[in-house]
């Protein structure tokens, strides 16, 4: 291990100094790590040949490095490739390029588009499928006409047109049983996510409480079936819901979801707190009913027993990284409190909470802060801030890379890395560079202070540090977080995207966390109560 860790860091120090080249390239195995090198590779002075060798070392090939190594290369195919994969909606319908076509379509598409439109394309293009959900898309009279289509054409039109289209065709109230035949169908769940979204599928809102055909759905399907019920007054079916929900449930976080919704809807809810305190999992619901019980987590650490010697294991290196994730996921459960000792040292302090986070099955949960000298400059709410987000997004280890290419400690990504070059001056030559811990936290700290500027409230600096500044202002001005039953917890519950939902909440978890270890205790019930004071939250609201 010390000799593959000693030969990765000199290929890190070379990359830090120079052009990536094919060689480097071909001496790593296939990973994510690798991939990152092509992308950037493919971003140098390269010849088309060379970025045709470079594209089949790649491991899983996605759009965005698709779109990457089409601007290097010179092959014809691949620019008809990226034009046919960006054309809009008008660029389609004027096309009469069969191949073109077919890589341009989607539902959406053609749900944007008039019947007479929708019909050349779906005949130039001659796909079947899509001809099935053009014929959905043309029925002048859906809401009389719906079962004359099976519920898996049904929901696969739902989920894929765009919103005004969905709206236009949808809001309508099927019957009873229609309603349990789309429940046994696939993309329920999403259909179910779209409305309970969308106050103007209202009417197909109410049709979804129908819905008692509840033995196939997942935990997740089950849970917003019951946040449906729960939001047009049926409290009794859905508190069966969230029951159901928790005991199909695999994950702790979200049974304790389960039974949290289960009290905020029960008249008679001390006993379900009670029991909820006693989940071994630390996470928002269960917090809460701690903190409403007078109880706080005991099964987390902030420190380790470390020796004070200095291991040469790089964790800065991606490579290597990879090396260690491979060496622990090989390692028998039983083994791996050992394998946690065998890399006692003070600088593996992330390292070995990894390790024994996952040998202890998480019932014990780490809270470490390696950082602190980097973290000398800022206050103790923000060094919170800051630890809540880097445990969510690394784990601490100064490595991570996502397949986004999110990198380092507090994941930066790198669009984000290159707009801020000119108010951090720290000499950063190459996106390698995000991967020591010193220069990630260099461009961090700023970021993060620009948005403590415009979110003041812990849970809505996550959603704009995973989600996007606009993307949470936007979040906010669709009347959310406002006074109401069951709030803020349904605007918690509601967003869309499942990311940034879940995230939010899991920051906001660990910010309580290390407000308590920092010595600043913080209440959860309170901040939770903040969440329906805008001019206590945001700039947005405040000025609207």
């Amino acid at each position: 291990m010390r000799l593959r860790a000693a030969l990765a860091t000199l290929l890190i120090g070379t990359l830090l100094s120079a052009d990536i080249t094919l060689e480097q390239i071909r001496s790593k195995p296939p990973s994510n790590a690798r991939n990152f090198m092509i992308w950037q590779y493919f971003d140098q002075n390269i010849s088309s040949a060379q970025a045709d060798e470079a594209f089949y070392l790649i491991r899983n090939v996605g759009r965005r490095m698709f779109f990457a190594y089409a601007e290097k290369s010179s092959r014809p195919e691949v620019a008809y490739t990226v034009k046919c994969m960006k054309m809009g909606v008008n660029d389609l319908i004027k096309s009469e390029d069969a191949g073109c076509a077919k890589l341009a379509v989607s539902v959406g598409k053609l749900s944007a588009m008039h019947q007479k439109a929708r019909d050349r394309v779906v005949g130039l293009v001659g796909d079947a499928s899509l001809k099935a959900a053009a014929e959905v898309l043309n029925d002048p009279d859906l809401q009389q006409h719906y079962k004359r289509y099976p519920p898996a054409l049904f929901l696969r039109v739902f989920n894929g047109s765009y919103g005004n289209s969905r709206r236009k065709q949808f809001n309508f109230i099927p019957d009873y049983d229609y309603m349990q035949l789309l429940a046994k169908a696939p993309g329920f769940t999403s259909a179910l996510m779209s409305t309970i979204n969308d106050d103007k599928l209202s009417k197909f809102g109410w049709a979804l409480t129908k819905v008692d055909a509840v033995e196939g759905l997942d935990p997740r399907g089950l849970f917003y079936l019951g946040l449906n019920q729960l939001l047009r007054g049926k409290k009794s079916r859905a508190i069966e819901l969230f029951q159901l929900s928790g005991d199909k449930a695999y994950y702790q976080s979200d049974k304790d979801k389960a039974l949290f919704w289960q009290a905020l809807a029960s008249e008679k809810n001390d006993l379900m707190w009670k029991l909820l305190a006693q989940s071994w999992d630390i996470n928002f619901y269960s917090l809460y009913a701690m903190e409403k019980t007078g109880t706080f987590p005991e099964n987390y650490y902030s420190q380790l027993q470390t020796s004070d010697t200095v291991s040469d294991v790089n964790l800065s290196d991606p490579f290597v990284w990879n090396d260690l994730l491979d060496t622990i996921s090989r390692t028998p459960k039983e083994e791996l409190y050992a394998l946690a000792k065998h890399y006692d040292a003070k600088n593996l302090v992330p390292l070995q909470s990894f390790i024994i986070e996952k040998a202890s099955r998480y019932r014990l949960q780490g809270y470490v802060m390696p950082y602190d000298t980097e973290l000398n400059d800022v206050d103790t709410d923000t060094k919170a801030i800051i630890y809540a987000l880097m445990r969510q997004e690394s784990r601490f280890i100064p490595a991570a890379l996502s397949h986004s290419y999110a990198l380092g400690l507090m994941q930066m990504m790198p669009f984000l890395c290159r707009a801020m070059d000119g108010k951090v001056d720290c000499g950063r030559e190459t996106l390698f560079d995000m991967f020591d811990p010193h220069i990630n936290l260099l461009y961090a700290k700023p970021h993060i202070a620009w948005l403590q500027y415009r979110v003041y409230h812990p849970l809505f600096i996550a959603y704009a540090y995973n989600g996007g500044i606009g993307f949470t202002k936007r979040y906010l001005l669709s009347d959310k977080f406002n006074s109401g039953p069951y709030e803020p917890f349904l605007s918690m519950e509601l967003m869309r995207t499942t990311e940034t939902r879940e995230y939010g909440k899991k920051v906001l978890t660990n910010y309580v966390v290390y407000k308590k270890i920092l010595g600043e205790p913080v209440s959860l019930i309170d901040l939770c109560e903040t969440l329906l004071h805008p001019s206590k939250t945001d700039r947005f609201r405040k000025t609207k």
